[in-house]
């Protein structure tokens, strides 16, 4: 069901700051949508994304999956609740298509750490 890291998401101060030194440091540029900046990583992605000062710093791992609708009815069935973090820690209903095409949703686990289930939009 889950395929392996999609993404890792650092929330940066500045982001375009951070795009310069993670071009300099040698991570290859794969794409970039308002202000949000993602570079390889093997075979996943390491996700540069703005962030207000009291939320730098915090670190949020997306997982590929190959059906999100899926694994989102397997989870609620099992008594996790899935949230919307863009949208102000949301309940969600069902999985969310992001604007860049992403299909996903979220959860934390008992420590707080922040798990995204991406399904990668066509």
């Amino acid at each position: 069901m889950i395929k392996g890291l999609d993404h890792v998401v650092l929330f940066c101060k500045d982001t375009e700051k951070s795009k310069e030194w993670y071009t300099i440091a040698g991570f290859e540029y794969s794409h970039g949508y308002e202000g949000m900046h993602w570079f390889h990583l093997g075979s996943g992605l390491v996700m540069l994304h703005p962030a207000e000062e009291t939320n730098a710093g915090i670190t949020e791992v997306h997982a590929a999956v190959e059906d999100v609708n899926k694994l989102f009815q397997l989870v609620t069935e099992n008594g996790l609740t899935p949230i919307d973090h863009q949208n102000g820690n949301k309940t969600l209903a069902a999985p969310v298509t992001r604007p860049w095409g992403d299909i996903q949703f979220e959860l934390d686990d008992p420590d707080g750490h922040r798990w995204a289930f991406t399904q990668r939009g066509e």
